[in-house]
């Protein structure tokens, strides 16, 4: 599978189902990871999300930028992995134009000027497409660095 074909069958998955888990580099250099819900998604695979501004993973961003993503099909046959960099993003368009595509932000925070309302965004740098029954056991790869 080429590179374009890889890139939209993560895209693919990815907007089927937007619940996935994010990797940061903790405190001690190990992997951190926690579920994570809705997510913007831009061209080619710049993932915008929504977390507190005072969080664990803010604060692993500000001190190592590496992350991963992860997306899985229901039936976990298909696995998308994303390797890449997390940036911290304040200002208020960006932070109004999510606010607006996440209805349930606002079960979480007061609204998009709420100084607790935080965003990350993550640059793709690598995809590894797995789908075992249908690839095989070894991933197809994409660089996009």
């Amino acid at each position: 599978m080429d590179k374009n074909r890889i890139i939209a069958a993560a895209r693919e998955l990815i907007l089927s189902n937007k619940t996935f888990v994010l990797a940061t580099v903790g405190e001690d250099g190990g992997p951190r990871m926690r579920w994570m819900g809705d997510l913007l998604l831009d061209d080619p695979l710049l993932i915008t999300m929504a977390c507190g501004a005072s969080s664990r993973k803010m604060d692993h961003v500000r001190a190592n930028p590496s992350a991963q993503l992860m997306f899985q099909t229901a039936d976990y046959t298909t696995v998308v992995t994303l390797f890449g960099v997390c940036e911290i993003l304040e200002d208020a368009e960006t932070k109004r134009l999510v606010w607006d595509s996440m209805p349930a932000l606002d079960h979480y925070f007061p609204g998009p000027d709420a100084p607790e309302f935080g965003l990350l965004r993550f640059k793709t740098q690598r995809v590894e497409l797995l789908g075992l029954q249908t690839h095989g056991h070894e991933p197809l790869v994409a660089d996009l660095a």
